[in-house]
């Protein structure tokens, strides 16, 4: 019987898995279409970073296991972003010169970050953030995010968002605005 899938599909060096959104269970993925490889691969851009999760609608064949699921069409299959995200995250920050964007997820167990303008994408290790309810501090080896609950603005659009961000990755200094999961996402002004 055809199921329709709702996830994060990542590849990982046993090929590709699913993690559902809404019970966080994981299955190994077969693909009959012949597409899925290409589609991932075009999602993750620009600046992939290894074993990155993108969002997935699936159909397809459960196994009578239980554990694969055999993909016969593709619904969707796009970056992850913070306003579509299906699984629990804590911020989602982004600036300008250079374009970057950053996801701390402790869910995921990862603070990802991308620069779009150099085409590099990173994963780092999640950590506990020293936090006193107003600025949260997360560090990891190789980079340091400090968030402050205050108005931000990207400089590029009307959104004024809640909190303020800078990065300390390889020596460089980012800085950027940010959301929180959990609390009501911008809107244009």
């Amino acid at each position: 019987m055809e199921s329709t899938l709702r996830g994060y599909l990542t590849e990982g060096e046993k090929g590709f898995s699913l993690r559902l959104c809404t019970d966080e269970a994981r299955y190994s993925v077969d693909d009959t279409t012949g597409k899925l490889d290409s589609l991932y691969r075009q999602a993750c851009m620009p600046a992939p970073i290894p074993g990155e999760a993108v969002y997935a609608v699936l159909s397809g064949v459960l196994s009578a296991t239980g554990d694969r699921f055999t993909v016969q069409r593709i619904d969707t299959l796009t970056p992850k972003g913070w306003r579509d995200a299906c699984l629990p995250w804590e911020f989602w920050c982004n600036g300008t010169e250079p374009f970057w964007s950053l996801q701390i997820s402790e869910s995921e167990g990862f603070i990802y970050y991308k620069n779009v303008g150099d085409d590099e994408g990173r994963a780092f290790a999640w950590t506990q953030p020293k936090t006193n309810g107003k600025t949260w501090t997360y560090e990891a080896k190789g980079i340091s995010v400090v968030i402050k609950k205050e108005k931000c603005s990207d400089g590029m659009s009307d959104i004024v968002y809640p909190y303020s961000v800078e990065v300390t990755l390889d020596g460089q200094q980012l800085r950027g605005c940010a959301v929180r999961g959990g609390e009501p996402l911008p809107a244009e002004q």
